[in-house]
C-alpha cells in the first residue's frame, strides 16, 4: 500500500497527506502500479466529461476533460514531451540535446509540440460519440502508463548524473515490471472487450518505437522522455478511438 500511495503523489496532484519514509527502492517497486494510477486519473477525467456533458455542449466538456489531465497530473508529463521534443528536434549532438531537454525554458518545437498535443486530444475527445469517449478517456492513462515500463526495464539512463527518471530506468526489477503489465492488460481487456487487443498492440508497438527512437539519439533513456511516451501513448488510443476500428 505504501508503495502505490507513494506512486500516486508522485505522478499526480491528488492530495493525499500521508508523510511517508521511502527509499529509490520503494519508487521502482510502486511501477507495478502504474496502471492503476493511469485508471484514478482517466477516471477522474471521465467523470468531469460525463458531468460536463450534462450541462454543456461537448466542446465545453472536452475543454473541461483537458483541463483535469492537466491539473490532475500536474502537467509532469507534458512537460517532459515538451523538454524531450525541444531537445530531439533541435539536431544537435547528444550532449545538447540532454542540455536543451535540462532547460526549464521552453523552446521553439517545444511550445508548438505542446499545443499540437493539446490540440490533438481536444479534437479526438470532442470527436467521439459519448458512449465510447468514456471508455477511451479511462483507457487511455491506463495504456499510457502500462508500456512506459518498456522505457524502464533493462534500460540505460542517458544522463551521468541522478535525475528523477534515474528512480526507474535501468532499476526497475522484473517482477514490478510483470505485474504492470500484467494489471495493465488486464483492465484494458476488461473494459474495451475485443477492441482492447488492438489498443494493447498499438499501446506496445507505439513505446518500443518511440523508444528505439530516442536511444537512438541521447543514447538512453531519461525522465522527460518517460513523460513524453506516456502522452504520446494517450493521444494515439483517443485518436484510434475515432477511426473506423471502433
Amino acid at each position: 500500500m505504501k508503495n502505490f500511495i507513494l506512486i500516486l503523489q508522485f505522478m499526480t496532484r491528488i492530495p493525499i497527506n500521508i508523510n511517508l519514509k521511502v527509499e529509490r527502492e520503494n519508487f521502482q517497486k510502486g511501477v507495478a502500479y502504474f496502471p492503476l494510477v493511469g485508471l484514478i486519473v482517466g477516471g477522474l477525467e471521465a467523470l468531469v466529461y460525463y458531468m460536463s456533458a450534462k450541462i454543456f455542449s461537448l466542446n465545453i466538456a472536452s475543454f473541461f476533460t483537458l483541463v483535469t489531465h492537466i491539473v490532475v497530473t500536474g502537467a509532469i508529463h507534458i512537460d517532459g514531451f515538451g523538454d524531450t521534443i525541444d531537445g530531439i528536434f533541435s539536431g544537435r549532438s547528444k550532449e545538447r540535446i540532454l542540455e536543451i531537454m535540462k532547460d526549464s525554458r521552453v523552446g521553439t518545437f517545444g511550445a508548438v509540440g505542446i499545443i499540437l498535443l493539446m490540440l490533438g486530444r481536444f479534437i479526438a475527445i470532442k470527436e467521439m460519440p459519448f458512449d465510447t469517449v468514456i471508455v477511451a478517456i479511462v483507457l487511455a492513462p491506463i495504456i499510457g502508463r502500462t508500456f512506459v515500463t518498456f522505457l524502464m526495464y533493462k534500460r540505460r539512463y542517458a544522463r551521468e548524473k541522478e535525475g528523477l527518471g534515474d528512480l526507474f530506468i535501468g532499476v526497475l526489477e522484473r517482477k514490478s515490471f510483470l505485474i504492470a503489465l500484467i494489471i495493465g492488460c488486464i483492465l484494458t481487456l476488461v473494459i474495451a472487450r475485443a477492441h482492447g487487443i488492438i489498443l494493447l498492440i498499438a499501446g506496445f508497438i507505439s513505446a518500443i518505437l518511440f523508444r528505439n527512437y530516442v536511444e537512438k539519439k541521447i543514447d538512453g533513456v531519461t525522465g522527460d522522455t518517460l513523460g513524453a511516451s506516456i502522452e504520446i501513448n494517450e493521444l494515439l488510443i483517443l485518436l484510434l478511438f475515432t477511426s473506423s476500428l471502433f
